[in-house]
């Protein structure tokens, strides 16, 4: 029986391969870490940042999915002669660090990787600027077949008895990835391309991560400058296309709102080869200290809204530190703050 059962088993799983590709976990608080989305980002904040991610998906099921990230990155200054007026620095290169470790299935599927990012950028006139980053990337997969249940496992009182029996392997690998991004005005967007190696996690030929492409473009608004206001209102307008692998196109549409330290948002994910679509909703508390945000998903399939059971949760915690007060000219790229 037991023999039978796994065969069915490796049938599925060899059949499933050859339209399923490892895929990033995708955050809905997209420019939380910035970096993240776009290498170019590293270095492109007016203050050193440190973030922490969590973020839970289909709380209901047995199996869940849940994924932890840590984050780090800043400017690295460079001195230049201004004048009569001493030395000014300048934040042309920028580094980072990314952690990232994405757990499937109570941890019988983990994959963790390592990201070491570094950007430089330049400044083609007074109101734009733009970055370029390299990103060098260590992955860890790792599968753990222990936690498995199989039939011949369970008695007739529904006990589970006895061990799979299977242990599981953990392999190795090392990637590259690149972007750009740049501001004008109160416009601001970006390219990336990650996985560029397209590096196999498996023995099969159909078992890679196959390259990610993301290109996103938002807008900086400020309700209030019609009216002559002292205050800012910023509406916060963007669209994000992430296309990885064949079946991996994610549209997304959604706006920020942001008024002093108070931001909200909302998120329409559609993935363009399914009948499947997503709303995040994201509010957050942000100063010149500390980023703290929420997200709540709720997912719409073809056959019905599935609300709780299909939803995500993600809570994020930043810290910014600001550079050693002297004269500085730190060049800084738009992006919204959740």
């Amino acid at each position: 029986m037991r023999k039978n059962f796994l065969l069915i088993l490796a049938a599925i799983i060899c059949t499933a391969q050859r339209s399923t590709y490892a895929q990033d976990p995708v955050f809905s608080q997209f420019f939380f870490n910035p970096v993240y989305l776009n290498p170019a980002y590293a270095g492109a904040s007016k203050s050193v940042r440190l973030g922490t991610v969590f973020k839970s998906q289909w709380t209901t099921l047995n199996l869940p999915y849940s994924t932890i990230g840590v984050s780090y990155d800043q400017g690295l200054p460079q001195f230049n002669a201004v004048g009569n007026r001493g030395k000014r620095a300048t934040n042309k290169m920028g580094v980072g660090v990314n952690v990232v470790s994405d757990v499937e299935g109570k941890g019988t599927f983990a994959r963790t990787s390592v990201d070491l990012v570094y950007s430089y950028g330049i400044q083609p006139s007074y109101n734009s600027n733009i970055r370029f980053g390299l990103q060098t990337s260590a992955m860890m997969r790792n599968r753990n077949y222990t936690n498995l249940t199989f039939l011949d496992m369970v008695d007739q009182t529904g006990s589970i008895v006895g061990t799979s029996g299977l242990t599981g392997h953990t392999s190795f690998n090392f990637d590259v990835g690149v972007g750009v991004v740049g501001d004008w005005e109160n416009l601001y967007g970006g390219v990336a391309v990650h996985h560029i190696l397209q590096l196999r996690e498996g023995k099969s030929e159909y078992s890679y991560v196959p390259r990610k492409y993301t290109i996103h473009i938002g807008a900086d608004i400020n309700l209030y400058s019609w009216y002559r206001f002292k205050e800012r209102l910023i509406l916060s307008p963007n669209i994000i296309f992430i296309q990885q692998g064949r079946d991996h196109n994610l549209l997304h549409l959604g706006a920020y709102i942001s008024h002093k330290y108070i931001v909200a948002g909302l998120w329409y994910r559609n993935n363009l080869n399914f009948k499947g679509h997503a709303f995040m909703a994201t509010v957050g508390y942000a100063d010149d200290g500390i980023r703290v945000g929420y997200s709540y998903d709720f997912s719409i399939l073809s056959h019905g809204l599935k609300g709780f059971p299909t939803s995500s949760h993600e809570v994020t915690v930043g810290w910014n530190f600001a550079y050693k007060k002297s004269k500085r000219r730190y060049r800084s790229i738009k992006c919204p703050k959740f």
